[in-house]
């Protein structure tokens, strides 16, 4: 591990045992209301920001991502993880090492997770570094072409999805229903984005 990621570990693990409240006193932070959907990534970026200057810089610099991921007390993550959108226009005129998608999963991720408590609140319970190992890697490679070779065909309907089992899927990534986007066959579909599996997930981190 090399000394920034030490030094991220360091940061990171004075908060570790806390709940959001805690740590939203702990910073000294205010909000109305009720709490934003993305409130961990909120604390997340206030705890980096009074602890690294230019922080945001360094981690592009050193090609790591932040994704914070909330469990139950299972350890079952909420959520499947979503990644970059697909431009249906776009994506037949692209090869799998130039896409977004390829540049994505080949970053190193530092996962920031919340485990839900007996008492129902969410606590910082642990930090990962992560990358994605080379025969999942390929499962992405081909699951890539898929979703590519559906929209060449025009069918929206067949896209793997997440019942599917697989590393990845594709799922709707639009404000509604009637955000639409153009396609090659000239149609207008739902946006849809690449999306990474809860259970994959899971397995990385536990």
């Amino acid at each position: 591990m090399n000394e920034f990621k030490k030094k991220l570990e360091n940061i990171l693990n004075y908060y570790i045992g806390l709940s959001e409240s805690e740590i939203i006193d702990n910073l000294n932070l205010k909000f109305e209301n009720n709490l934003p959907k993305n409130i961990r990534s909120i604390l997340i970026k206030n705890i980096l920001k009074i602890n690294l200057v230019d922080f945001e810089n360094i981690l592009e610099r050193e090609k790591i991502k932040i994704r914070t991921i909330r469990v139950d007390k299972e350890n079952n993550p909420f959520e499947s993880m979503s990644f970059s959108q697909i431009k249906y226009e776009d994506i037949i005129n692209e090869e799998w090492e130039f896409s977004q998608f390829y540049k994505d999963l080949q970053s190193e991720f530092l996962f920031i997770i919340f485990k839900e408590n007996s008492t129902g609140l969410n606590t910082f319970f642990k930090i990962k570094f992560w990358k994605m190992n080379p025969d999942d890697f390929e499962i992405a490679s081909m699951f890539w072409q898929l979703t590519k070779n559906n929209i060449e065909r025009g069918d929206y309907q067949n896209f793997v999805n997440i019942s599917t089992n697989f590393v990845c899927h594709v799922r709707t990534k639009g404000l509604n229903s009637h955000d639409l986007m153009k396609t090659p066959q000239g149609t207008l579909e739902p946006k849809r984005g690449f999306w990474l599996n809860s259970k994959f997930i899971k397995n990385q981190l536990f």
